[in-house]
C-alpha cells in the first residue's frame, strides 16, 4: 500500500491553516510538496503534516522564517533554534519587565509629570550587570596591593555591589542613580584604596575586628537610646574597650596614635563611603556591621574624649 497523499485542501483541513498560508509556505520552500498530481497540483504525505506543524510551533514561539527554514534544511540543530529564541524572548521579557517596573515607579509619584518619566527612565537604564561590572572595577581597584585575599574579595564584592529590586520605589531608583557615580569616581577609588590599605595588612585578623565591631554598635546604640553623653564615664568604658579589643584584631598598640588612626578612619569613612552605604541600605543590602551613622558618630565622639596611653 502506497504512503497516503493529501492535497492542499486536505492538509488545510487537517492543519487547521488556511490554504494560503500552507501556499506561502511552499512558495518560500519551507513545505515543498512531496510530488506534484499530473494536473500539476500540489501534494503533500503525512510527514509534510508533522513538517507544518513543526512550523506553526516554531511560529507561534517567535522564530523566523529565515532560522525556520535552515532548520528545515539541517543547517540548524532544533536545539541550537530553540535556544535562540529563548534568548530573544528572554531579553523581549526583560526589556518590558523594565518598563512596567519605569511606569510603577512613576506612578507611586502624586501628579507626576514629563520630567519625573524622563528622570526615572534614565535612572533606571544602567542594569544589575552594568553595576556589577562597575563594582568589580571598583574592588579590584581598590584591593590592589594590600593582603586582601581571593575570599576576602569576594566577599567585599558581595557587600559592594548594588542590586536594584524588582518592583523598585522612586527613592531606590533615586539610590541606584547615586551610587553609579562614586564607583567610577577616581578620586572616591583613591581614597578608600588608601583606607583599604591601612587596614587591610597582614595583622589583621577580619572575624575578631568584625567580632568586636559589632560588639561596639551594639552597645553604642543601646548608649544613645538612653541619650548618655558621649563624655561620660560608662561611655568612656565602652570606647576604651572597643579601642582595645580594634587594636587586638589590628595588630596595633591601643595609643593615641591608633585612636587618632580611628578617628581619621571615621572621618573618611563617615563622608562618601558612608554615604554609599545608605545608599545601599535604601536598596535593602544587609551589613555584617550595621552602618547607623548616628550611633557610630556617638561611638567616634566617646573616643575624642578618651585618654588613651600614649
Amino acid at each position: 500500500m502506497g504512503a497516503k497523499t493529501y492535497t492542499i485542501g486536505d492538509l488545510a483541513r487537517l492543519s487547521g491553516q488556511p490554504v494560503r498560508r500552507i501556499r506561502f509556505y511552499s512558495d518560500r520552500g519551507l513545505l515543498p510538496p512531496t510530488l506534484r498530481s499530473a494536473s500539476n497540483y500540489r501534494v503533500y504525505t503525512d510527514a509534510d503534516v508533522a513538517k507544518l506543524d513543526l512550523i506553526q510551533a516554531l511560529r507561534e514561539a517567535g522564530v523566523g522564517l529565515d532560522m525556520i527554514g535552515r532548520l528545515l534544511a539541517r543547517r540548524l540543530s532544533l536545539h541550537d533554534v530553540l535556544r535562540t529564541r529563548l534568548e530573544i524572548l528572554e531579553a523581549e521579557i526583560a526589556a518590558k519587565h523594565r518598563v512596567a517596573t519605569i511606569l510603577r515607579a512613576t506612578l507611586r509619584i502624586p501628579n507626576p509629570a514629563d520630567g519625573d518619566l524622563r528622570r526615572i527612565w534614565t535612572m533606571s537604564n544602567l542594569s544589575n550587570q552594568q553595576m556589577k561590572a562597575l563594582a568589580e572595577q571598583f574592588v579590584d581597584a581598590i584591593a590592589a596591593g594590600t593582603a586582601l585575599d581571593a575570599p576576602r574579595r569576594r566577599q567585599l564584592l558581595a557587600m559592594t555591589v548594588p542590586e536594584l529590586p524588582e518592583d523598585p520605589t522612586p527613592d531606590q531608583i533615586t539610590a541606584w542613580d547615586e551610587l553609579s557615580r562614586p564607583l567610577a569616581d577616581p578620586t572616591f577609588v583613591r581614597e578608600v584604596q588608601e583606607g583599604t590599605k591601612a587596614f587591610w595588612t597582614d595583622a589583621l585578623d577580619p572575624d575578631a575586628y568584625r567580632t568586636a565591631s559589632r560588639i561596639a554598635y551594639e552597645n553604642a546604640a543601646k548608649a544613645t537610646a538612653r541619650h548618655l553623653s558621649p563624655g561620660s564615664p560608662e561611655a568612656q568604658a565602652l570606647a576604651r574597650t572597643w579601642l582595645a579589643e580594634s587594636a587586638r584584631a589590628l595588630g596595633r598598640m591601643p595609643d593615641s596614635a591608633f585612636r587618632d588612626w580611628h578617628l581619621t578612619q571615621y572621618e573618611r569613612n563617615g563622608g562618601r563611603l558612608g554615604r554609599y552605604q545608605e545608599l545601599l541600605g535604601v536598596l535593602g543590602k544587609d551589613f555584617p556591621i550595621a552602618v547607623d551613622r548616628t550611633v557610630w558618630r556617638w561611638l567616634n565622639d566617646a573616643l575624642k574624649n578618651l585618654q588613651p596611653a600614649p
